[in-house]
């Protein structure tokens, strides 16, 4: 379809009487009623477990802040060491993980 400029008002006439929510007689039925517009969303059990998950990552461990800082230290001060042998059992196992 093309619109052009020299009749923009049919495009609104068109268009612009259109309701986007709901049909006139439901919009009737409820004013009659009494009961108020309301929305409800009802989540699956999925996303509801997700919402859980994401609760739950928010929270901070006990201790976590003091780990953290305590690394912190041992970095400035050059004391911090990496086991070698824990980071290839950490690799070794996520690898075997994705093969199987």
């Amino acid at each position: 379809m093309k619109i052009s400029t020299q009749n923009p008002s049919l495009v609104n006439q068109t268009y612009g009487n259109q309701k986007t929510a709901g049909s006139p007689s439901s919009d009737k039925k409820r004013e009659a009623v009494g009961t108020p517009n309301v929305d409800n969303v009802n989540l699956s059990s999925g996303t509801k477990d997700l919402q859980k998950i994401q609760q739950t990552m928010e929270k901070e461990p006990a201790g976590r802040a003091e780990r953290i800082a305590e690394l912190k230290e041992q970095i400035e001060l050059g004391k911090y060491t990496v086991d070698a042998d824990k980071v290839a059992e950490k690799m070794t196992g996520y690898f075997l993980d994705k093969i199987a």
